[in-house]
C-alpha cells in the first residue's frame, strides 16, 4: 500500500528554506510513530535536509540525477518514480510518502492512504503540499490538538 504523511498550513504551505516553517514536537512524534519500521520515499532534497537517515526505516530517495549515490544500508536510490510506485502497488508493505512537493505531487494517483497535520494558521512557506479533494477519501480519524489536526485519510473505493 501506498501511503502519504505531511504536515501542512491553512493554505497547503509545507516548507521554507528547505525545512517545515513551524517546529511541532506532538506531531514529529506522531509521524515517527507512524514510519517507525516502515519503508519512506522522499525526495533527494528533503533527504539532503535531514543530514541523515531516519532510524528503524528504510529510505528510498527519489531523484532524476543518475550520479546520486548513498553510502547508507537502509538507503536505496529511485531513478524512475512512476514505475518504482507502480511496482509497490502490488506489494502488501506499506510505503510512506514524505515529500518535498514535487514528490507528493507524482505520488497522489498511487496513493490509498494519508496522514495529513493540518497546521493551524498560515505560516511564510516556498513550499506547497498539491491540492486534493478529500471527497476522493473517507475520513478514518480527526485528532485535534492545540495547533494542529491530524487526519487520516483513506482511499474511497
Amino acid at each position: 500500500m501506498i501511503s502519504l504523511i505531511v504536515a501542512h498550513d491553512e493554505q497547503r504551505g509545507i516548507g521554507k528554506d528547505g525545512w517545515m516553517p513551524w517546529h511541532l514536537p506532538q506531531d514529529l512524534a506522531h509521524f515517527k510513530r507512524v514510519t517507525e519500521h516502515h519503508a519512506i520515499l522522499m525526495g533527494r532534497t528533503t533527504f539532503a535536509a535531514m543530514k541523515k537517515p531516519l532510524p528503524n526505516r528504510f529510505t528510498y530517495v527519489a531523484t532524476r540525477q543518475h550520479d546520486v549515490h548513498y553510502d547508507y544500508e537502509q538507503v536505496a536510490v529511485v531513478y524512475d518514480l512512476n514505475s518504482f510506485l507502480k511496482e509497490w502497488q502490488e506489494k502488501d508493505e506499506i510505503l510512506y510518502i514524505c515529500g518535498g512537493a514535487q514528490i507528493y505531487t507524482q505520488a497522489m494517483p498511487y496513493v490509498e492512504e494519508m496522514w495529513i497535520t493540518k497546521v493551524n494558521g498560515v505560516f511564510p512557506a516556498d513550499t506547497h503540499f498539491p491540492a486534493y479533494n478529500v471527497m476522493d477519501y473517507h475520513l478514518e480519524t480527526a485528532d485535534s490538538y492545540p495547533e494542529f489536526t491530524i487526519c487520516h485519510y483513506v482511499k474511497q473505493k
